[in-house]
């Protein structure tokens, strides 16, 4: 039976300083559902807590805690979200304690307090007119049944590969060169064109930034352009312990053209940050860059299955005129499944980069 809202707020709590000993104790044991920040930044969900006094302003990031019995037995956990920057979306950091897969009986009742606690997480985003919550895991993990069982819908499976450090050498190729802002509608097209439908509805439509847990500024990137048409784009996140690797369009290229993008985009790094890891994400329908990937000395590190929680739906309103009334659409939040179908955009623009200095100004 699911809990009702008022159900939850008896039993879960936003943050406060009186939670610090409970999220310090638990903080080491739980699963992170955003790999990409664990592996570029450092992150402790004690200090994300403590930093973080308005939640859903900006980059905030919500942590709630759950302190109550389960089962007739004393349950403590937390969740924590981060909203991004640009858009109505928010990602699932971590959850704690982590889901013990070898003993039934603890995974039966922390499976029911990760329920609690994405429950109550997607109502709060819903509440403050995020419209959607994205969390990632281990491919074949428990976590998988507790976020279906919550409304998420698995949408891609993926790869992630590794590389120790970015090569040092690796000169400037003619057809590769910085990317722009005026770039944007280029490299959305290669998204549409490359990214299943489906995956597209579920990552949302907007006409400004592609979905990021991270702040847009903060990705660099380069087009591959031969007779003045882009075929291809890469852009990387420069992050404090690690880097992301993004790819848009490698199904066009030969395997030597992607080697020499990918060349391109890690010499973005630059300096002290050469000797930092690269990781990349390859999906199952990009699996024709993994050769190319491997040759060039990166390493599958784990796989992971991306979900996403709509939080709001489309609903059917007449509006009241004199003249034969019509449909309109309005987005209102989710709070059972019992609601209306969704219908999410089917297009998503590629992630716009750092602006320069002078002459543009940044989309809000």
């Amino acid at each position: 039976m699911r809990p009702d809202k008022g159900q939850l707020r008896a039993v879960i709590r936003p943050f406060d300083l009186s939670d610090v000993w409970q999220v310090r104790r638990l903080h080491r044991d739980g699963t992170a559902l955003t790999i990409e920040h664990v592996l570029t930044q450092p992150y402790r969900p004690l200090l994300t807590a403590l930093t973080a006094p308005w939640p859903w302003a900006g980059k905030g990031a919500a942590t709630f805690v759950f302190d109550a019995d389960l089962g007739g037995q004393p349950a403590t956990g937390f969740a924590q979200l981060v909203k991004r920057v640009v858009r109505p979306e928010a990602d699932l950091l971590y959850l704690a304690p982590a889901i013990p897969a070898e003993n039934a009986a603890a995974t039966q009742t922390v499976g029911a307090l990760w329920r609690l606690l994405l429950s109550y997480s997607c109502t709060a985003a819903a509440e403050h007119g995020l419209q959607r919550v994205f969390a990632s895991t281990p491919y074949g993990g428990p976590e998988q049944a507790c976020l279906k069982e919550v409304g998420f819908s698995l949408y891609t499976r993926e790869t992630i590969y590794r590389l120790a450090a970015a090569p040092v050498n690796g000169d400037a190729a003619p057809a590769v060169r910085p990317q722009t802002p005026q770039d944007s509608w280029a490299v959305q097209r290669l998204y549409t064109r490359d990214t299943p439908r489906l995956v597209q509805q579920a990552e949302g439509a907007t006409s400004g930034e592609i979905g990021s847990w991270c702040e847009p500024d903060s990705w660099e990137g380069v087009v591959w352009e031969p007779a003045g048409e882009v075929r291809a784009a890469a852009q990387i996140y420069l992050g404090q312990i690690g880097h992301w690797l993004r790819i848009c369009g490698a199904s066009e290229l030969r395997p030597d053209e992607l080697r020499t993008l990918i060349v391109q985009a890690l010499r973005l790094t630059g300096g002290a940050h050469r000797a930092l890891p690269v990781y990349v994400a390859v999906r199952d329908y990009e699996a024709g860059s993994s050769a190319t990937l491997a040759g060039m000395g990166f390493e599958p590190l784990m796989e992971r299955v991306r979900f996403v929680k709509h939080t709001v739906a489309a609903v059917r309103v007449l509006t009241p005129a004199p003249v034969p009334a019509r449909e309109i659409w309005q987005e209102v939040p989710l709070h059972s499944r019992a609601e209306q179908p969704l219908r999410p955009g089917n297009i998503i623009p590629w992630l716009k980069l750092k602006s320069p200095r002078r002459g543009l100004k940044r989309s809000g």
